[in-house]
C-alpha cells in the first residue's frame, strides 16, 4: 500500500533542495465535463473490460485528485522509463491544472501532502530538459499559489536553472567536442558538480550526447560528431538483438490468481524505512568483534594487484561460490563493454573477469544452481552457463503475452513494463514479469504458465494508523501471548481468542490495561486490527481492512521481484503491495504472504524461505515465521554454506540458517568482499583480509 502511494506521489523530504505532444492537447481539463472522457487501460482486449473500468483513483472526497491526474502520472513515469523525455514533461504540464483542482477542493486538508507530487519534481525536471518554459512557469505560478506547496518553491525555482544549464551543457559539448566531464564546473562556472553529472545523465540516457571513457571521467561528444577511433573504442553499443525463441505466436492469456480460497499467511509489517538508526556501531579498529563471537581474528594485507575492485558491488550465491558484477561498466574489463562479471569458488578464490555480452539492467542466480540471467534494458534476456558463457538469448520485447499486454495498458512502448527476471536452478525454465503479469517459460521457448496478480482492492487506508514494531517490539508482542518463534498466525488467531476471551474486560473487570496490550500485540505480530478480526483465513474474503485517511480504487498490483523456488518446482511472486504469492509449478497459486513491502531479495532454499525487504529480513518455514531482524536501508543479504549475512557498509551480522544470531563483525574501512570459507568469515576491505575463526555457536 504504501510502496503504492509512494510510486504515484514519492515522499516528502524535510529538508528539500533542489515527444508525444499528443498527451497534452488531448487531455481532458478540470474545467470541462471529463465524464465522456476516455479511461486508461485495454483498448482492444475485451477480457479485460472490468480492468479498465477499475482502473480509476477518482474519488468524491476531495482526498485524492482526479482520475486524469493519475492517467498522466503513468505517462510521466512511463515517459522517464522509455527515456522520451518528450512524453514525461507533456504529461507532467498535463497534470498541472488537476493538482490545482484537488487544492482548491475545500473538503480536502493538509495532510494529503504529506506525499509529494512527481509533477512538480521530475516533472519540472522533463519540462527543463526538452526547454518547456511556458510549463515551468505555470508550475512556478501554481506552487506560488498555494501555501501547502512551500516546500516545492525553491524547487520550482531550480527548474529554471536546470533548464538553462541543459543549453549550456548542448552549446559546450557543440563548441568542443571531447570536453571531459570533470572540466564542465568550470567551463560553466557552476560550483555544484552534481548537479552537472545528474543533467549530463539525463542527456546520455536520452541520447543527445555519447560519453567515451576517459580516465576517471569521461571525454562528452555530441550525438553525431565525430569521434576519435580510441575515444569510440570505449563506448558500449548493444550487440544485434536476438530476435525470439518462442514457439506461440499469439499470447496466452493470463489466468488471474484467485486469492479467495488461497492460505493467507499476515506477518508483522515491514516499514519503507526506520526513523531511528538500526545500522551497526562505528569500530576504532581495523576489524573487531565486539561480541566476542569468534576464538580468533587473523589479518593480512592484501597485494595490490590481488586487491578487491570496488566496481564490483553486486555479490551472488550459487552452488558452486559466487558471481560479483560490474553493472555500471566501471571495472577495466568492462572498458567498451556493458559490464562484467567474476565468479569466486567456494574458498574466495577469484577467477579470471569477462565483459558482460549486454547489459545487465536484471540480474537473477540461483543459490542452488549455476550461472545466472540478466536483462538488458533492451528487453533481451541472457543466460550465462556456470562458465559464465552464453547458454541462450531471446527479446523478451517479442514475446507474445508483452506485446498484448503493452496493448492491454496503453504502452507505446513494448519493452516499457518488462521488469523482473528468474532462473531455476538447471537453467531449463525462466520467468519474466510484465508489470503485474508473471510468466513462467522452458529454455526451449514453451509456455509454462502464465498468471496475473489481483489488482489493489479498493480500500480506505490511513498511512499514520498502520502499527509497525521493531524486532524487539514484536519479541514482547510475542511474550504477551506467551508464544515464541516458531509461531503461524493460525497459533497468534488462536492464542489470541483465547486471552481475548479469559481477559476481555466485559468478563474479567480490571483486565482493560491487558486487553490494551493484546490488541496491541496482535496488530504488531499480523498488521491486522483486531476490531476486524471476524474469523476467516481468506486473503481476500473483506475480512481484513485496515482503515486509512486515503482512499483509492483498483489498480494493477506490479510485481516487483519474483523468484523460484530451492528445487526450482514453484514460485514466488511479490508484489508492490506488500504481497508475496507462491504459486506451484503450473502457477496455481497455495499461500500468499502480506508483509506490508514488497522484497528486493528473494532467496529460497531446501530449508528455509527468506523476504528481504529494505528494512527487515523474514525467516520463513512454510507458514511459520522462524525468525526476523530489523536492518539498514543499505544493506545486502547473502545466504552461504548454511549462514546468513546481512552486509552492512563497515560491518556484518551472521546468523543460523533458521535466523539465530551468532555474531558481528566490525571493520574501520568499508567492506568490498565478504563471503564463508568452509565455516571462517573472510571480509576483505581496500587494503586487508580478515578472517574471523571458530566461531561460538552458542
Amino acid at each position: 500500500m504504501a510502496g503504492f502511494l509512494n510510486r504515484l506521489f514519492g515522499r516528502v523530504p524535510k529538508d528539500r533542495t533542489p515527444s508525444n505532444p499528443e498527451i497534452l492537447r488531448n487531455s481532458p481539463q478540470p474545467e470541462k465535463d471529463i465524464a465522456s472522457s476516455p479511461k486508461p487501460g485495454p483498448k482492444n482486449a475485451e477480457s479485460d473490460t472490468s480492468q479498465q473500468e477499475n482502473l480509476n483513483y477518482s474519488q468524491s472526497d476531495g482526498s485524492l485528485p482526479d482520475q486524469p491526474y493519475f492517467t498522466q502520472m503513468e505517462h510521466l513515469r512511463s515517459g522517464v522509463t522509455e527515456k522520451d523525455y518528450q512524453k514525461a514533461a507533456a504529461a507532467a504540464r498535463a497534470s498541472l491544472p488537476w493538482v490545482r483542482k484537488w487544492l482548491m477542493d475545500p473538503r480536502g486538508s493538509e495532510d494529503r501532502l504529506e506525499l509529494s507530487i512527481p509533477a512538480l519534481s521530475q516533472g519540472g525536471t522533463m519540462m527543463a530538459f526538452v526547454g518547456d518554459k511556458d510549463g515551468l512557469m505555470e508550475l512556478r505560478k501554481l506552487v506560488q499559489e498555494f501555501d501547502y506547496l512551500e516546500p516545492f518553491k525553491d524547487e520550482a525555482e531550480n527548474h529554471f536553472i536546470d533548464m538553462d544549464l541543459f543549453n549550456r551543457i548542448r552549446e559546450a559539448i557543440t563548441a568542443k567536442p571531447g570536453l571531459l566531464q570533470n572540466r564542465l564546473k568550470t567551463e560553466l562556472d557552476v560550483s555544484d558538480g552534481r548537479k552537472i553529472s545528474r543533467l549530463v545523465a539525463y542527456l546520455d540516457k536520452a541520447g543527445e550526447i555519447r560519453r567515451a571513457k576517459s580516465g576517471n571521467t569521461y571525454a562528452l561528444f555530441m550525438q553525431g560528431a565525430d569521434m576519435p577511433d580510441a575515444a569510440a573504442a570505449t563506448i558500449y553499443s548493444e550487440p544485434t538483438m536476438p530476435g525470439s525463441h518462442r514457439h506461440e505466436k499469439r499470447a496466452a492469456k493470463a489466468r488471474e490468481i484467485n486469492l479467495r480460497n488461497v492460505k493467507f499467511v499476515p506477518l508483522p509489517p515491514s516499514p519503507p524505512g526506520w526513523d531511528h538508526s538500526v545500522d551497526l556501531p562505528r569500530s576504532v579498529e581495523d576489524f573487531e568483534d565486539p561480541q566476542g563471537a569468534w576464538a580468533q581474528i587473523s589479518v593480512e594485507k592484501i597485494d595490490k594487484e590481488n586487491r578487491p575492485d570496488p566496481a564490483f558491488r553486486k555479490h551472488y550465491t550459487t552452488a558452486r561460490g559466487s558471481i560479483s558484477f560490474d553493472d555500471l561498466a566501471k571495472s577495466k574489463v568492462s572498458l567498451g563493454n556493458a559490464g562484467a562479471v567474476v565468479f569466486s569458488d567456494t574458498a574466495g578464490r577469484m577467477g579470471m573477469p569477462s565483459a558482460l555480452v549486454r547489459d545487465a539492467a536484471w540480474i537473477s542466480a540461483h543459490p542452488d544452481g549455476e550461472g545466472f540471467a540478466s536483462r538488458s534494458r533492451s528487453g533481451v534476456l541472457t543466460v550465462y552457463d556456470g562458465d559464465l558463457d552464453v547458454d541462450f538469448e531471446t527479446d523478451l520485447g517479442l514475446a507474445p503475452e508483452v506485446i498484448a499486454n503493452a496493448a492491454r495498458l496503453d504502452h507505446t512502448g513494448a519493452g516499457a513494463g518488462l521488469r523482473c527476471i528468474a532462473l531455476t536452478p538447471d537453467r531449463s525454465r525462466y520467468m519474466f514479469t510484465y508489470i503485474d503479469e508473471a510468466w513462467c517459460i522452458s529454455r526451449d521457448g514453451k509456455m509454462v504458465w502464465g498468471v496475473r496478480v489481483p489488482e489493489f482492492e479498493p480500500r480506505t487506508v490511513d498511512l499514520g494508523s498502520i502499527r509497525v514494531g521493531t524486532s524487539s517490539q514484536i519479541s514482547d508482542a510475542l511474550k504477551t501471548m506467551s508464544l515464541e518463534m516458531p509461531v503461524s498466525h493460525e497459533m497468534i488467531q488462536k492464542r489470541y481468542r483465547e486471552l481475548a476471551r479469559k481477559t476481555h474486560p466485559d468478563i474479567n473487570p480490571g483486565g482493560e490495561e491487558f486487553m490494551k496490550d493484546l490488541n496491541r500485540s496482535y496488530e504488531l505480530l499480523t498488521g491486522i486490527d483486531p476490531s476486524e478480526l471476524v474469523g476467516s483465513n481468506n486473503a481476500s474474503d473483506g475480512s481484513v481492512e485496515v482503515k486509512f485517511t486515503m482512499t483509492y480504487a483498483g489498480y494493477p498490483d506490479r510485481i516487483s521481484e519474483i523468484a523460484f523456488s530451492g528445487s526450482g518446482d514453484a514460485a514466488l511472486l511479490a508484489t508492490s503491495s506488500g504481497r508475496v504469492i507462491r504459486v506451484d509449478g503450473q502457477g496455481i497459486p497455495k499461500v500468499v504472504y502480506e508483509i506490508g513491502a514488497y522484497p528486493h531479495r528473494i532467496i529460497e532454499t531446501e530449508a528455509y524461505l527468506y523476504l528481504k525487504t529494505f528494512s527487515r529480513l523474514y525467516v520463513l518455514d512454510n507458514d511459520k515465521l522462524v525468525a526476523l531482524e530489523d536492518c539498514p536501508v543499505k544493506c545486502d543479504f547473502l545466504v552461504s554454506k548454511g549462514l546468513l549475512l546481512l552486509v552492512e557498509n563497515k560491518g556484518i551480522r551472521v546468523f543460523t540458517e533458521d535466523g539465530r544470531p551468532l555474531g558481528i563483525a566490525l571493520t574501520k574501512s568499508p567492506i568490498r568482499r565478504a563471503y564463508i570459507d568452509s565455516t571462517d568469515l573472510v571480509i576483505e576491505t581496500r587494503t586487508q583480509r580478515a578472517r574471523f575463526s571458530d566461531i561460538k555457536d552458542s
